[in-house]
């Protein structure tokens, strides 16, 4: 049975570390990277650096025209601005700010369809555990359903779209990243577009606490 994956790449420590993964278990992958308006480029130049390093395939597919439908997001709706977290703050409230209404659903339903196109049976994203009471679309029950629904799209039982990380901790993940030698430098985390990391925003002090966590030493530059 074939091994070709897709697997959605986003630039970040998740998806990257997910890309390392799996090349070691000895898929072929597809890496497919989405422009859906977000309001700077870094993940996507992050995710180019990361898929040429490897030496996979990778396409990046642009869904601008989201931004004109998917309001409310601090990522894509200039109107909504990316909030700051004071060090002493938790930031997981501010992260629902971030949220892109259906996101993962309407990445994977994509990802699925280039699979077919392909002849893949597998379908890879990097959502965590972490992640769970913010985004509904990474949860477990998200995933086991939307597989269930892809199978019968595609009239494919083989199909597997799957997680691999959806038990884990950001911590976890980057411990393991460390282990696989993915060069966290070359990802981006920051929901700002800057020269360097802001270490603010949410998604910064989320990183922060994984790296510290895991005890692996962030190489990311950060503003002071």
């Amino acid at each position: 049975m074939s091994k070709k994956a897709v697997t959605v790449v986003s630039g970040g420590i998740d998806s990257s570390t997910l890309l390392y993964k799996t090349l070691r278990e000895g898929y072929i992958p597809y890496a497919i990277t989405f422009i859906y308006g977000q309001k700077h480029s870094k993940e996507i130049d992050s995710a180019r650096r990361i898929c040429a390093t490897l030496g996979v395939s990778h396409r990046v597919l642009d869904l601008g025209g989201l931004r004109e439908i998917l309001s409310g997001s601090a990522l894509t709706d200039p109107g909504v601005d990316i909030p700051e977290v004071p060090e002493t703050a938790e930031y997981y409230e501010t992260l629902k700010t971030t949220i892109v209404p259906n996101r993962n659903s309407i990445f994977l339903s994509i990802a699925v369809g280039y699979a077919v196109s392909l002849g893949a049976n597998y379908v890879f994203f990097g959502a965590h555990h972490s992640d769970r009471g913010v985004y509904p679309d990474c949860r477990k029950e998200f995933v086991q359903a939307f597989e269930f629904a892809e199978r019968l799209a595609t009239d494919n039982h083989n199909l597997v779209v799957s997680a691999p990380f959806v038990d884990m901790t950001k911590a976890q993940i980057v411990k393991l990243g460390a282990e696989l030698g993915v060069p966290f430098k070359d990802t981006w985390s920051c929901y700002k577009g800057g020269r360097v990391h802001c270490g603010v925003c949410s998604s910064c002090r989320e990183r922060k606490r994984a790296f510290r966590e895991a005890g692996v030493l962030d190489p990311t530059e950060y503003e002071r």
